[in-house]
């Protein structure tokens, strides 16, 4: 089916990805993105305990790295191509980590995408900030999952510069990391059903859950990220469950099936993992975290704030909030 007949089926669903979805999300976001000092004790305290496990200590002393100077820029991925996609680098001024923010990687998902826009324009107080938004800006505009001539982006990693153009990104993607040596990376991503009402085990089943790839906080990254966020939840169908370190990203496969936490078979050539999980193995210091909200009875709006939550969240373990 052409594109411009893709855009004319959808606008209906469009819709809820418009000012209304957006209004509600940004009217929310006071409510429930405010620092552990403004809310109540029980979220300070899980915040505070939970900050030292999230970042591996290193075996030896690295060679520190210049701290960028204060300042936020705008740059494109793939610029000049169909595929291209903006980012934003804001820069605290003061040594930190670095974070980056990938939303839009499936146009079929879009609290991530639409959470990520709000999320550029956010300052951390340490360390520095990356927010890619929408990585694929095409599938985005068709609200697919993605197209057959791009290639499905969180299948692709690290990339290929000569590739389908979702291969070209995550090697602009992969580029990206590296150049500006992100230590956490927080993949955005919606699945359908819950992972707490999973009747069998799936990817469409996926909702609520955060799991880590092979890096240097994988294993209490995810378990960590996972605590500190329901601790300020109050709705039990809203709460996470951590899938800790996939086995597939971590190379730990056999027989092409990794058993990942949590019992869910991942389809896998051995040893190998092609998602964004797999980051970790391919940028030095880099841990990959891929988040999954729910779309079964799950308002956009409510989606798009769980997904700056815990976005904030993580800044909060790592000093940035």
């Amino acid at each position: 089916m052409a594109i411009a007949a893709r855009l004319r089926s959808r606008r209906a669903v469009l819709r809820l990805a418009g000012a209304g979805a957006l209004g509600a999300a940004v009217a929310l976001r006071a409510g429930v993105l405010r620092s552990p000092e403004s809310g109540d004790g029980a979220a300070t305290a899980s915040t505070t305990t939970l900050s030292a496990a999230t970042l591996a200590t290193p075996t030896a002393t690295p060679t520190p790295r210049p701290v960028p100077a204060a300042g936020r820029s705008t740059s494109a991925l793939l610029p000049g191509t169909p595929w291209e996609a903006s980012f934003d680098v804001t820069h605290s001024g003061l040594a930190g980590p670095t974070v980056l923010l990938l939303g839009g990687v499936h146009g079929n998902e879009p609290g991530g995408w639409l959470a990520a826009d709000e999320l550029r324009s956010w300052q951390p107080a340490i360390g520095s900030l990356i927010v890619v938004p929408r990585a694929n800006a095409l599938a985005i505009r068709t609200l697919e999952r993605t197209l057959p001539e791009l290639g499905d982006l969180n299948r692709l990693y690290p990339g290929n510069p000569d590739g389908l153009p979702m291969a070209r990104m995550a090697a602009a993607i992969t580029a990206l990391a590296t150049a500006h040596h992100v230590d956490l990376l927080i993949d955005m991503h919606e699945s359908w059903a819950f992972y707490g009402e999973r009747p069998q085990n799936g990817t469409a089943y996926l909702g609520q859950t955060i799991t880590s790839g092979a890096g240097p906080a994988s294993a209490t990254i995810a378990e960590a990220l996972a605590a500190a966020v329901n601790a300020r939840l109050v709705v039990p169908r809203d709460r996470f469950f951590s899938r800790g370190p996939n086995a597939a990203s971590s190379g730990n496969s056999a027989n092409g099936q990794a058993q990942a936490p949590g019992g869910a078979d991942v389809t896998a050539t051995p040893g190998r993992s092609t998602s964004s999980l797999s980051l970790g193995r391919h940028v030095a210091a880099l841990t990959p975290v891929l988040v999954e909200m729910g779309q079964d009875g799950q308002p956009l709006a409510r989606r798009i704030e769980l997904h700056m939550l815990v976005a904030h969240t993580v800044l909060q373990l790592h000093g940035m909030a």
